[in-house]
């Protein structure tokens, strides 16, 4: 069983997507609900990427000044 939790968005937002997504079935979405879950999980996804993109170019500057480090030593 899931739990929920509620997420409060302006009504003019709340209107927009009921318009623009939920009442027009070629996108599929039976509710805002269900439009906004999909929509943050999402934005979730992007994020984590990011971070993971962030993370690997902190490791490759530290591997590089590593290399720069030791060529200068020798």
């Amino acid at each position: 069983m899931f739990k929920y939790s509620t997420v409060s968005v302006p009504k003019d937002l709340h209107d927009e997507i009921r318009r623009s997504v939920v009442e027009n079935p070629r996108w599929g979405y039976a509710s805002v609900a269900e439009f906004s879950k999909e929509a943050i999980i999402l934005r979730l996804n992007e994020l984590r990427k990011e971070i993971e993109d962030e993370e690997a170019k902190k490791k490759e500057i530290k591997k590089r000044l590593k290399k720069i480090k030791k060529a200068l030593q020798d």
